[in-house]
């Protein structure tokens, strides 16, 4: 049993020769390895931990094989046969003996030397753990220092590009600002007609139906204000005069550009589509008409058609926008013209949409939208749910024909886009809000499926009647001046007629009693006397009689036949100089009218 503690106690020397070797190697650790993490030094220890208890078995098992051999010496011994190589042993245990004290001599100092080890590893542990802990205040407040510079970088790239839009802004402002009334020789043409038109009608033309009419304030409103406003404003947009207009909106990606495009091409890869992205068109409500070449205008709410640049047009997008507040007091809307055959009868008004967080956005899409023939809602089957602000904009202000486009129907089974029209269907039927058709569509559908619903549109023509309305007043009221002429110089020439008539009867009447004088002039007959004696008038009874007679004739017939003559004289010549006057106003009045009505036929020439 003696060997067993020997080798126990070999063992454990070894171990403590081993820990105070790796306690030696700790110590003289620079601070870089004091700064190792405690799982570092852990694994390295389980490490040495390992390789000592892989000596412990090793010696154990040589320990126990040379106990057994002992053990057998031992008994050999007891047994009185104590030979050589027993008394070798027995040498050798007494000089493993001495190496055992030795042994535990040096057992003793390395427990002193393990016991200082363990404080300065303690120690070590400590000092490591407080730079584990600085080290890990250090790594937050650098973590802390780059979130706050990733943060400030955040807010510099913001900035910038909020800095950006604002330069986009304020370029796109100056522009508008800046921008002339629209150039073209066909427009400036247009404008200048329009205008002497309207100073015409509402100057020359206006002045001279009143001088002649007392019309009413509602047909001054209509004939000279605002019929006749409403018209030059209508006229002036060639974008939609004489053309069926309709009107998409939708919200943000429910595929109305692909639509435009589809409609603008027709399905023919020669015809252009649109020259710009829908970026640009959405962001103000963009007509989209014919035009000889590209074309980039807009409207100002004054309804002055104004050009700006291409590059201009191009770069407005929403951000750009937001940075612009009131922009309803520079643009109604745009007006994008390029050469397309397709456009020739027809024009398109791309919007923002209804969906849109800014009230000036859906204002000014609902006064633009009113001014086409039929509004187009598209509506992508994938979102399956209508917009309620839409519904609500729609309902108060809408007054054109609503069309509901379901499109992207090829992405979703035939039971699916079912239950979305349905669901769409109820929804508006809840809302009150009429529709003419539902259309399905999508890429692969065919094009007539939405070409034969446009087809049908009504366009409204309730503008264009007011020239041909006003042309047919005035003619109205011409043709009754002429008529009133007419008749007023029928009058004055009947009247003339009895005037003479009557002058012929006075002179008859003025001569009867001129002769009827002259004859009772004759009666009294000079009768000379003896020597001048009695010498006078005489005359018989029979002379006398007729005398009487002859006076009585004058101063009753003769006299009263004048007196009445003159009097009727007197009347028809009053009602011929008011006949006269009338016809002489009537025939001014008319003559006046048809000049304005032939100037008007000759201005208004071309012009519907």
């Amino acid at each position: 049993m003696n060997y067993l503690y020997i080798i126990i106690a070999i063992i454990a020397a070894l171990i403590g020769a081993a820990i105070v070797l790796l306690v030696s190697k700790l110590t003289k650790k620079n601070d870089a390895g004091i700064k190792q993490s405690a799982v570092q030094v852990g694994a390295e220890l389980e490490s040495q931990k390992q390789s000592l208890e892989d000596k412990y078995k090793r010696l154990l098992s040589e320990s126990e094989s040379r106990i057994n051999d002992l053990n057998k010496q031992l008994a050999s011994a007891l047994d009185g046969k104590l030979d050589n190589v027993t008394k070798e042993s027995l040498a050798q245990v007494d000089n493993l003996k001495k190496k055992i004290k030795d042994l535990e001599s040096e057992i003793e100092d390395y427990e002193d030397d393990l016991d200082d080890a363990k404080k300065k590893l303690k120690k070590k542990e400590v000092e490591s753990e407080e730079l584990h802990l600085s080290l890990t205040a250090f790594e937050r407040d650098v973590k802390n220092l780059k979130d706050e510079v990733a943060s400030l970088n955040g807010n510099l790239e913001n900035a910038q590009k909020e800095l950006g839009l604002k330069r986009e802004s304020l370029s796109f402002v100056q522009e508008v600002l800046s921008a002339k009334e629209a150039q073209d020789d066909q427009t400036k043409s247009l404008y200048t007609k329009i205008s002497e038109v309207v100073d015409f009608i509402e100057g020359d033309l206006r002045d001279t139906v009143k001088e002649i009419y007392d019309i009413t304030p509602e047909l001054d409103k209509n004939a000279f204000g605002d019929g006749l406003y409403n018209w030059a404003a209508r006229t002036k947009k060639a974008w939609v005069a004489n053309k069926t207009s309709i009107a998409f909106v939708g919200e943000f990606s429910a595929g109305k550009t692909s639509i435009v495009n589809r409609i603008l091409s027709q399905d023919r890869a020669d015809v252009p589509l649109l020259p710009v992205s829908a970026k640009a068109t959405t962001a103000i409500p963009t007509y989209i008409s014919g035009s000889p070449g590209p074309r980039f205008q807009f409207v100002s709410p004054d309804n002055s058609l104004k050009g700006i640049s291409e590059s201009t047009f191009k770069r407005v997008n929403k951000e750009v926008l937001d940075q612009i507040h009131g922009v309803s007091s520079l643009i109604k809307y745009f007006v994008m013209g390029y050469k397309n055959p397709n456009l020739n009868s027809l024009s398109i008004l791309d919007t923002p949409g209804f969906n849109s967080n800014d009230p000036e956005d859906a204002n000014r899409t609902i006064e633009v939208i009113n001014e086409c023939d039929a509004l187009f809602w598209v509506f992508d089957v994938n979102a399956g749910t209508v917009n309620r602000t839409s519904l609500q904009l729609i309902k108060n202000h809408l007054t054109k024909p609503l069309y509901i486009v379901i499109n992207k129907v090829d992405t979703k089974p035939q039971s699916e886009v079912d239950k979305v029209e349905n669901l769409i269907r109820k929804t508006l039927m809840e809302s009150e809000i009429t529709v003419q058709e539902f259309i399905r569509f999508s890429s692969k559908a065919p094009l007539s499926s939405i070409m034969i619903p446009i087809s049908k549109i009504t366009r409204d023509e309730s503008n264009d009647h007011y020239l041909l309305d006003l042309k047919e007043l005035i003619a109205s009221w011409n043709t009754e001046l002429q008529q009133e002429v007419l008749q007023q110089k029928k009058q004055t020439d009947e009247l003339s007629k009895r005037i003479d008539s009557i002058c012929d009867k006075y002179n008859n009447a003025n001569k009867a009693l001129g002769d009827d004088c002259a004859a009772a002039a004759r009666i009294p007959q000079y009768k000379q006397g003896f020597l001048g004696i009695g010498s006078g008038y005489k005359m018989d009874d029979n002379q006398y009689n007729n005398l009487i007679k002859t006076l009585e004739r004058i101063c009753n017939k003769r006299v009263d036949a004048l007196v009445d003559l003159f009097n009727e004289m007197m009347g028809v010549a009053m009602d011929y100089s008011s006949s006269y006057d009338n016809h002489e106003r009537a025939r001014r009045n008319w003559q006046m009218l048809n000049d304005s009505y032939e100037r008007l036929l000759k201005l208004t020439k071309g012009l519907r």
